[in-house]
């Protein structure tokens, strides 16, 4: 087995299309690029099936989630795909809040008045507001929160965290 380096932007990619936890970086790259099992490969268990992409799959491997877009952007990005996924349910995420602040809020002025320099923005057509002055991890406790707040897989859970960066 050889070892190979790739950039942060391309790493990310790669672990965004995680179809199952624990799924080996050599099955993720095989069904990108098309290769097929070689013949001394073990082929899995009769009776089992293969794994399925994960919720957010589709959104993650846009380009918009490489290096070039801000962690508040494809935080955004995420939540707007959740809300179009989880409409019904997603008013649930009023209930991720910190301390002193609101992290959501059906309004600008709501997330203002929990403290100074929240810097809100609005989830694109959602009509929900998310504080966005949070460090980077931060925002991936929050991303974790809402997807399993609203019910989500483990692998997006994951696949959508590490995209935060």
């Amino acid at each position: 087995m050889k070892t190979i380096e790739v950039e942060d932007d391309v790493y990310r990619y790669i672990a965004a299309q995680t179809k199952e936890i624990g799924e080996p970086a050599t099955s993720i790259l095989r069904r990108l690029l098309g290769v097929p099992r070689s013949a001394d490969m073990p082929v899995p268990a009769k009776g089992m099936t293969a794994p399925q992409s994960h919720e957010l799959a589709t959104l993650l491997a846009k380009p918009m989630f490489s290096s070039s877009t801000t962690a508040v952007a494809r935080m955004l990005a995420i939540f707007k795909e959740v809300h179009a996924q989880r409409k019904h349910d997603f008013d649930k995420v009023l209930q991720i809040q910190g301390r002193n602040r609101a992290y959501f809020a059906k309004s600008v002025q709501e997330i203002l008045k929990s403290g100074r320099s929240t810097q809100p923005r609005e989830i694109d057509g959602t009509g929900f507001w998310v504080m966005t002055n949070s460090p980077t991890q931060q925002k991936q406790q929050m991303v974790r929160e809402v997807l399993e707040l609203l019910g989500y897989s483990p692998a997006a859970v994951k696949a959508a965290v590490a995209v935060i960066q």
